[in-house]
């Protein structure tokens, strides 16, 4: 018990942000729980606090796990929370942290061949973490070891915004759009498709789910670099190899997407979205066909079946007449 109060605590607002910190890295149902034990437990303490300094502190991290709760909820109890719910869900990717200069550069590893756009979100947000924890921090070593990894945390941000690598993101396509086009001609690649199914089915069109999943089987990551990448990883190393430079055609002469286009969309990507969309507002539609089309086939059919025309109906005059 002892052993575990020491890591995750409630004896003031500044123990319980740190408590919250450290639960980033586990399961949302472990942080949950684990924060409704913390209150639990410190509403007990509570009774039995006499000091009013100590009442107070205790009820200040008291109020933090609360507002901690109310924003982090799964399970909502107002009615027009659905929207919402999958958002809610998108697990977060495990092991970034801020504690030491150790930690920032296995955070940064980790981040290595996302979507540059949720690096530096993801950046962002454990420098704007370790900026609140800082005043609570009293130990001058732990002072120290949080600064050094917000320095390295500043400069990876500078050399971010320097190097213009925002524009490098590849905006993923939905699945709907993808699923309306060919698959390329020399689709050979097994990934694609699992990555497609994943996408659909596990991610339910949400890209975020992909930075947690990863294929079913180690082996079928190729030669990738680390055992198991998750499908963002895998799908933005596809694409900087696919990708071609700008002086190479992504559409034919009577407008359609090139082999090489469909093979970038295949991993949710267009380097040119709107002219894709257009492409596919002009194609006709495959459960009806056309009323042009309907009429003509109409027509030939009565055409052959009618015994009074042409040639057949001459043939018929005749035939009763020399019956006579």
């Amino acid at each position: 018990m002892a052993k575990e109060e020491s890591k995750y605590g409630f004896k003031d607002k500044a123990k319980a942000e740190e408590s919250l910190e450290l639960l980033k890295i586990e399961d949302p149902k472990y942080q949950q729980l684990t924060v409704r034990g913390l209150i639990g437990r410190a509403k007990r303490v509570l009774t039995l606090t006499k000091a009013e300094d100590k009442v107070a502190n205790i009820k200040a991290a008291i109020e933090t796990f609360e507002q901690w709760l109310e924003a982090n909820s799964t399970t909502s109890s107002t009615k027009n929370a659905k929207p919402k719910d999958s958002e809610e869900k998108v697990e977060t990717v495990p092991g970034l942290g801020f504690k030491d200069k150790q930690a920032a550069e296995q955070t940064l590893k980790i981040l290595e061949d996302r979507d540059p756009d949720y690096q530096k979100l993801a950046i962002k947000g454990l420098l704007g973490s370790a900026k609140r924890v800082l005043p609570a921090t009293k130990n001058p070593e732990k002072l120290k070891s949080i600064k050094e990894a917000m320095t390295l945390f500043n400069d990876f941000l500078d050399q971010f915004d320097r190097e213009e690598r925002g524009k490098q993101n590849m905006p993923y396509l939905p699945i709907e759009l993808i699923r309306q086009l060919p698959k390329p001609k020399d689709h050979t690649d097994s990934l694609t498709e699992e990555f497609l199914s994943c996408y659909q089915t596990v991610a339910k069109g949400n890209y975020k789910h992909l930075r947690t999943k990863a294929p079913a089987s180690s082996s079928s990551t190729d030669d990738d670099a680390d055992p198991k990448p998750t499908w963002d990883i895998i799908r933005n190393r596809k694409l900087r190899v696919l990708k071609p430079d700008s002086s190479v055609k992504l559409f034919d002469s009577d407008g359609k997407p090139t082999e090489r286009h469909l093979q970038l969309i295949q991993w949710a990507y267009s380097p040119q979205v709107d002219k894709l969309k257009s492409f596919l507002a002009k194609q006709p539609t495959k459960a009806e066909p056309s009323n042009d089309r309907k009429r003509s086939r109409t027509s030939s059919s009565s055409e052959e079946e009618a015994p009074g025309n042409g040639r057949d109906a001459r043939k018929d005059g005749a035939r009763k007449k020399s019956k006579k």
